[in-house]
Formats: C-alpha cells, structure tokens, sequence
C-alpha cells in the first residue's frame, strides 16, 4: 500500500503494478514534456476513429484514478500553487513555501535563470500538488529585520496534477527538461539516483541550461577563475553551481575535512572540499585514496583563505573517471 493511501481497489492495484513494470515511480520519465488532453488522439471521421478516441479517453481516465505514485516517499500535504519564483521554490494558496528537494535551479543573474523560472512557472502555477517527503522536511532561517518569526519552508519532492487530470513527479520533470540540476544533501537524498539518471540524458542531448557554455564541464584553472570572480563563500546561496572534471594532485584528509588539490590551477591552487556533517556523513569514494585519479565534480564554489574551491555536500556530487595510476 502506498504511503497514505486506503484500502486498495482493483484499479489502483493494477497502477502499483504499471508502476513497477515502468521501473519508475510516475507515470512518465521522457523527457518530453507532460500531454495535454489537446494532445491525445482525436477521433477520424472513420470507425476506426471513434474506437481511437474512446481508447484515449479510458486511458486518460486511467491514469487520473491512478494518482501520484510516491514509491518510497512520504505523502504530506495538498495544495494549490499560487507563485513560482528562484527556478526550484512554490508558494501554496496557504501561505506553504515549498523548496524542490533534492535540486536546484540558476536564479539570480545566472545564465539560463530566467528560462528555468518560464519553466517552472509553466509547470505549477494555479495547478494542485502534492508534497511528499524523502528526507528532512523543513528549513528554518534567521527571521530578517523587523521580523520576529524565523523564516520556515517545506523541503519536500512535489507531485503536479496537470490540466488533463494526470500527475507527475515535478522534480524529474525540471531536471529532464535542463531546467534544473540535480543538488543532494546529507539529510535529502532518496531519489538522487533516478534524479542523476535523467540529469545524465538532459547534458548529453544539452537540453535546457546543459546547451549553455557557462554549464559544461570546467578546467580546475576555469573554475578556480570563475571562483576568485565571485569572490564569495561556497556556503551562501549566491554561490555560483558548476561541474569540473580534473586530475586529484594531492588528497589530505584531516579530523573534520578533507581536501582534494587539482592539476593545473596554477596559483593560488584549487581544491574540492568537504567538511563539518557533510564530512561525517561522506559515503563516497575514499577520499585519502584518489591521490592521481581523475575525478568530475559538481557543487558550489567559494573561496576560503584567498584560495578557491568547490564544497561537495553529498557524495553524488563526486565521480572517480579513471583510477589513479
């Protein structure tokens, strides 16, 4: 039974069924966006038509008794979208702030922000949803000035229930679009693996921001550059996200840190780090042994002591393309 769901009917057992026989946990993982009734089949005026269109109609039909499939999540609350905004954040009709876990999206003056913003306004605005929960299920900020309550949101994975009545997983949609990148943390993580997958398929057709110069892969020199341009630490929101691939030089791990120095920064070197929880809860590689491999990683940069860097908060973020020698 799924979580929050009754007693179970015929139709819903056969759509647990589909479900699993997709091997997805949603109705539909392509990276073509959701159908609209518009786009069903329409009768012909031929017989053939009419047995075509009552087809699609059943099958529509179908699909809305099916609901949201959570799989391995938690069903949480209902509501309505009333405002979209930073490329992965909703505002429900009660006031809810939703922030899309386990991604993150270019805001901001970033390259392809606004895009991922048409997006996501497209996708949600004034539709139902559901939030389900994989992982910590809210964030809390220091209240801003002349504000007594700290700022509160919901981090949960968000089900759309489109036009036509049909749901589907809001996150992997983003994601498979190139509207938005996929960003675990230590504390949110259950879909990483099916988020990276349909992340993977968006870069190699460079659908969405994977087509944009600023998002391919950098140079530990680019990233270092692009680093000491914004000048800022790899912990606050404005940090710039990228993807580098490179050779580790020289792997130190300490107590409560560890980090991973690339060939070919020059000076001042460049490094991947990863400290504080996300240290203590690192399940990767490890990283004492890369010394000599070459690695692709993903996160925020910052610089910490005048000298660069990219922050890895979860261990998805690094991948090992070829051992050391």
């Amino acid at each position: 039974m799924e979580p929050g769901e009754r007693r179970s009917s015929p139709v819903r057992g056969r759509c647990r069924a589909q479900a699993r026989r997709r091997g997805a946990d949603q109705f539909d993982s392509s990276p073509s966006p959701h159908p609209s009734p518009a786009s069903l089949p329409t009768p012909s005026p031929r017989g053939e038509g009419r047995i075509g269109g009552v087809a699609a109609a059943l099958f529509a039909l179908f699909l809305t008794a099916c609901g949201p499939q959570l799989g391995n999540l938690e069903r949480g609350e209902e509501g309505r979208v009333v405002r979209a905004f930073a490329g992965d954040t909703l505002e429900l009709e009660d006031g809810t702030r939703v922030l899309l876990a386990e991604i993150d999206a270019p805001s901001g003056d970033a390259p392809y922000a606004a895009q991922s913003q048409g997006e996501l306004e497209a996708l949600t605005l004034h539709r139902d949803v559901l939030l389900a929960y994989g992982g910590e299920r809210r964030w809390a900020g220091r209240p801003r000035e002349g504000e007594q309550t700290p700022r509160e949101a919901a981090i949960a994975h968000v089900f759309v229930k489109s036009e036509g009545g049909r749901w589907f997983w809001l996150q992997h949609e983003l994601v498979t679009r190139g509207a938005a990148y996929v960003r675990a943390r230590p504390n949110n993580h259950a879909r990483t693996a099916e988020l990276m997958a349909a992340e993977m398929r968006a870069r190699d057709a460079e659908r969405g921001l994977w087509g944009q110069r600023a998002y391919r892969p950098l140079s530990a020199r680019a990233a270092a550059a692009l680093a000491l341009e914004a000048n800022g630490s790899c912990l606050s929101g404005a940090a710039p996200f990228r993807i580098v691939e490179a050779r580790v030089a020289e792997a130190q791990v300490l107590d409560r840190r560890a980090a991973l120095r690339l060939d070919g920064a020059g000076e001042p070197p460049f490094s991947l780090v990863v400290f504080g929880e996300n240290f203590e809860a690192w399940d990767g590689p490890p990283l004492a042994s890369l010394t000599g491999a070459r690695v692709r990683a993903r996160g925020p940069l910052g610089v910490y002591r005048d000298e660069p860097q990219l922050c890895l908060e979860h261990s998805s973020q690094l991948q090992v393309l070829t051992e050391q020698p």
